[in-house]
């Protein structure tokens, strides 16, 4: 019953019912005060109109949809003029469809106003007007468009806090499930399947941050910090920090399996301390969501005692100067596992209105810094015609299929055939895994929509049911259309049927007919991505390594200022971080995507899953040193400090050249042996000292002193191991791209 009620207060459903309000709202005023002919075009007004109405800045919102609807109509207009007379036809389809689809190469946003105005091209061949009545209808679908914008607006702030409030119970589940799989680690043998989870959720994090980012930041510069948009600012940053010192801090499982039972109880117990900080916060998210009030609980304070006397007893049941790693590595996880705690109760403060003044909001100049804005310019447009470009390929592709699926509905004289290059419109993407996949799910969603549809005519002839049906199956329909396409498909399927029930008496060949055209239409769409001018993730992926890799030595660059300055992070750094993880997210994904493709075309996915792998470890390792230098008073940065971190970005500078072939020379290997001793002798005297104390009977270490010892171990095995990182990862791309 719960989640019946949240799906009801979800954007998704409120956006459908938005929607299906206008549409039918539209039709029934029309139908009252003029005539169904004026309903149905402004009906279609609806529909163009909303594809481009997406949350985000109001202005470009707006924009967007006035856009698509002047392209839609452009669209519809040609067609009509030229139907009649194939020779005017098929030019105007090919420069219509081209276009609009070329479109896209603008971003998100402008896909989406391709979109309509391909729906504007696929509706033309539904009625074919003549005359004054093209016009006509042209500007009753302006007027529905005007109509579904001006009931948008309407409701905006309502359907912008709950898509903001959505996506941050998204990220803090998400996030939740993240931290949850670091603990499954400690249990499991496949810890491949595991880590691959990990990469997969820390992409749909990336995702999401970015969607927020977008939404808060470009929120407040426009209206000002009220106290729900500061919440969810605070909330977000919080979730920023968890992630990042999530990513930072990598455990050494290889080495826990190998370590003394004793060694594995204790981490285990903090490890089921950390399981319980994510339990904490999977539930804040569903009360934050249900507007619940957050009670405090002492069960994680009391866990996180229990854990420190945990390493205690460890620390007296072994020899200190042996196992001195080893109490180091449980500290840190224990560490760790606190900070965790900590922000998980910043957020329940914050959600309580307890915190909000305790926690600083990002400057307002530096605010746009975090926003990925989008380039216009007409060198976009210039530099993608070239199949070179993914769209520009997908552009060619769409027209010739659209082309045939047109020829195919003429030839053999099917009925309603606009809804192959309906379906064709809908299905094809510019990649070839997920074309297959919609194609798949819009077949079975066709299928399953079709058979429900002929019970519910077999049962009854009623108006009013269907009417209710309609309104009912488009509503579900836009509320599962970023989701679940194959739940969408199947409403959608009974949307259309029942529209032509109501219009014409003979449903059940509507239906016969609805299938044929998209079984047509998916096909085509599934044989052409495949045939024509494909688009493999290996013709890209070159192109998304060396993003990785130049994000991670931007990130770097950073942590060494970091370190050098002892200031507080600046922007600079947190952009560079938000780079280095949107990259890796692509990355991962570009090779997921690769996994799903033709066997022939999956290219070298042994050595690539090792960059892939390769490049996650040496961002968590950037991280790591990153966030430490944060959290830590630390000593001044030494020669061999920048030493080290001069021969990691040679080593990754390399990999960029081999990537593209530059024929400049590589940068050559710095000698780090001075580096490595300097590092040594600095922990042997230290724990040397250490020793001398613990043999004069002085256990208890200080403060102090066990802050320097962790420095001094962390920042040099981080270097070693972001060096050894380094070199692994120039030869992994060396031996894919040479072998």
């Amino acid at each position: 019953m719960q989640k019946a009620i949240q799906f009801l207060k979800s954007y998704n459903f409120t956006k459908g019912l938005l929607i299906s309000f206008a549409a039918f709202s539209a039709i029934a005023i029309c139908y009252f005060f003029f005539n169904m002919t004026i309903g149905i075009g402004a009906a279609f007004g609806v529909l163009i109109a909303c594809f481009s109405d997406i949350p985000g800045n109001k202005k470009h919102n707006v924009y967007g949809i006035l856009i698509s609807l002047l392209i839609a109509i452009v669209s519809y207009i040609t067609i009509h003029l030229t139907i009649f007379n194939l020779y005017f036809l098929i030019p105007a389809l090919v420069v219509l469809i081209f276009i609009n689809s070329y479109i896209s190469v603008y971003g998100f946003r402008a896909s989406l106003i391709a979109f309509s105005g391909l729906v504007g091209v696929a509706l033309s061949f539904a009625h074919p007007l003549t005359g004054i009545e093209i016009f006509y209808n042209a500007f009753y679908i302006l007027l529905g468009g005007l109509w579904y914008l001006l009931i948008s607006l309407s409701f905006e702030t309502i359907r912008t806090k709950q898509y903001s409030d959505e996506l941050l119970t998204d990220c803090m589940e998400l996030t939740a499930n993240y931290l949850n799989t670091r603990v499954a680690l400690f249990y499991t043998t496949d810890r491949e399947n595991v880590l691959n989870k990990q990469l997969q959720l820390q992409n749909e994090l990336n995702e999401k941050h970015e969607a927020l980012r977008n939404l808060l930041l470009a929120q407040r510069l426009r209206s000002g910090a009220t106290k729900s948009k500061q919440q969810q600012l605070l909330i977000f940053i919080e979730l920023i920090d968890i992630l990042e010192f999530a990513v930072a801090n990598p455990f050494n499982y290889s080495q826990f399996d190998q370590s003394s039972g004793e060694f594995q109880k204790t981490a285990l117990q903090i490890g089921q301390t950390m399981e319980a900080v994510a339990d904490r916060l999977f539930l804040v998210a569903g009360l934050r969501l249900k507007n619940k009030k957050i009670q405090p609980s002492d069960s994680i304070n009391k866990m996180l005692k229990e854990a420190d006397e945990a390493i205690e007893r460890f620390k007296s049941a072994v020899d200190i100067k042996t196992n001195r790693d080893g109490i180091l590595i449980l500290r840190n996880l224990y560490d760790y596992t606190k900070r965790q705690h900590e922000k998980v109760t910043a957020i329940e403060k914050i959600i309580n209105n307890d915190l909000t003044n305790e926690v600083s909001i990002i400057k307002r100049t530096d605010r746009l810094r975090f926003l990925t804005s989008q380039n216009y310019s007409y060198k976009i447009f210039l530099e993608n015609l070239s199949l070179k470009s993914p769209i520009f390929k997908h552009s060619l592709r769409l027209v010739v299929t659209v082309l045939l699926g047109y020829a195919i509905g003429s030839i053999f004289s099917l009925q309603n055939a606009y809804w192959i290059i309906l379906t064709i419109i809908v299905i094809m993407r510019p990649g070839y895994v997920l074309t297959k996949e919609r194609s798949r799910q819009r077949i079975l969603g066709t299928l399953i929509g079709g058979a429900i549809a002929v019970g519910i005519v077999l049962l009854t002839n009623n108006m009013v049911v269907y009417i209710v049906i309609t309104f009912i199956a488009m509503t579900l329909s836009f509320t599962f259309i970023q989701q679940n396409y194959k739940a969408s498909a199947v409403y959608i399927t009974l949307t259309i049927i029942f529209v032509y029930a109501m219009l014409y008496p003979d449903a059940i060949s509507i239906i016969q007919y609805r299938i044929i055209d998209t079984l047509v239409g998916a096909g085509l769409a599934s044989i052409t991505n495949l045939l024509l001018w494909p688009a493999w993730e290996s013709q890209n992926i070159k192109s998304l390594i060396a993003e990785t890799v130049k994000t991670n030595r931007n990130y770097l660059k950073e942590v060494n200022k970091l370190y050098a300055s002892k200031e507080k992070a600046k922007t600079s750094y947190k952009i560079s971080r938000k780079n280095a993880f949107i990259a890796i997210g692509n990355l991962h994904a570009g090779f997921q995507r690769m996994t799903q493709e033709p066997k022939n075309k999956q290219r070298k996915l042994d050595q690539l899953y090792q960059i892939v792998v390769t490049q996650n470890t040496l961002l968590s390792a950037t991280a790591s040193l990153g966030t430490y230098i944060q959290i830590h008073h630390t000593t001044d940065a030494s020669e061999y400090f920048t030493a080290y971190i001069t021969a990691i970005d040679n080593e990754l500078f390399n990999g960029e050249s081999v990537l593209f072939d530059v024929n400049s020379a590589p940068k050559q290997p710095i000698d780090l042996a001075d580096a490595k001793r300097y590092l040594k002798q600095i922990f042997d005297e230290l724990s040397a000292e250490r020793d001398r104390e613990i043999d004069e009977g002085k256990l208890q270490i200080t403060v102090e002193q066990r802050e320097f010892l962790k420095e001094v171990r962390i920042i040099s095995e981080q270097l070693e191991w972001l060096h050894k990182l380094s070199l692994n990862l120039y030869a992994a791309i060396e031996n894919y791209v040479k072998q």
